[in-house]
């Protein structure tokens, strides 16, 4: 192969683990904040009694649910939030949300809540609501509860496999990209890549300069999103006019990955650049002593 095809393959060939990369970047990113001590800590740190729900109500069901729930008569306010600070509701948020993350990689079914689960974690924790509560939930409460969750349809609402149906083939995607295979795909092409060019150019590095660069440039891109992670949770907390540290702590972690691949990168990428630009100046001077 002459140095001209070389050359348009090497750019092709850079550009496309680029895009791969910086695909797979995120996506590595996000089951890193997918994993379960993240979903710990951000069950753990949710200010969830500070959510401002009174303002939300009208567009989050849920919050619809709990607003009318904590009205009951009987039921002060700070018994409403010693019920969103304690351990129970924390750890059946944890729990819920690992479910719906093994459901979406996995589509095990069990991204769903039922009011069955809120009545199984009333039940299993009766005590400790009531005392948090101040208030005894009576049979008559459940029942009203009840009632008023099928009002607001939020079986439906909570079951992940509803939105799956309606939108197949964003969650295919999304299934793919954060699949395991793809992510070691990401990773072999990347380190294929560059033992393939390592051939291509006669066991050299010579030609790895635009390889480089590609990676250079995946990697500065990894660092401009992991800098803008917290202004995308800032962003989201003003859309749905939400107070409430939930956004900073589900992105903290991706942009810590985002930034550490970023420098990742950006380091190997020049490494390569430099030992690039070392071979060619290598090979110049074993032609000069040649001649």
């Amino acid at each position: 192969m002459n140095h001209r095809k070389r050359t348009v393959s090497t750019i092709v060939f850079s550009i496309f683990v680029c895009l791969i990369g910086l695909t797979g970047s995120f996506a590595g990113s996000l089951r890193y904040g997918l994993r379960d001590e993240a979903i710990e800590t951000l069950a753990t740190e949710w200010e969830l009694s500070q959510m401002q729900i009174t303002k939300i109500a009208d567009r989050m069901s849920m919050a619809q649910f709990f607003v009318v729930m904590v009205q009951t008569p009987g039921i002060e306010e700070q018994g409403a939030v010693n019920l969103l600070d304690a351990d129970y509701t924390r750890n059946f948020i944890a729990a819920k949300i690992r479910d719906y993350r093994e459901d979406l990689l996995k589509k095990t079914g069990k991204g769903r809540v039922d009011f069955a689960d809120i009545a199984a974690l009333e039940e299993t924790c009766r005590e400790e609501i009531c005392r948090d509560l101040g208030y005894n939930v009576t049979a008559e409460d459940m029942e009203r509860y009840e009632i008023l969750w099928d009002n607001l349809g939020l079986d439906e609402r909570f079951i992940l496999d509803h939105y799956r149906e309606n939108k197949p083939g964003i969650f295919g995607l999304a299934r793919a990209l954060l699949s395991d295979w793809f992510l070691a795909l990401a990773l072999l092409l990347a380190a294929g890549g560059c033992v393939g060019l390592w051939f291509l150019n006669g066991r050299s590095f010579s030609g790895h300069r635009i390889y480089g660069t590609a990676l250079l440039t995946l990697g500065v891109l990894d660092c401009a999103a992991a800098a803008a992670c917290e202004l995308l949770a800032d962003a989201v907390n003003r859309a749905v006019n939400m107070r409430s540290n939930v956004m900073d702590l589900f992105f903290a972690p991706v942009g810590d990955m985002l930034l550490l691949l970023g420098m990742f990168s950006a380091v190997l990428g020049a490494g390569l650049i430099v030992l690039s630009v070392w071979e060619k100046m290598r090979l110049k001077k074993r032609g000069r002593r040649k001649k």
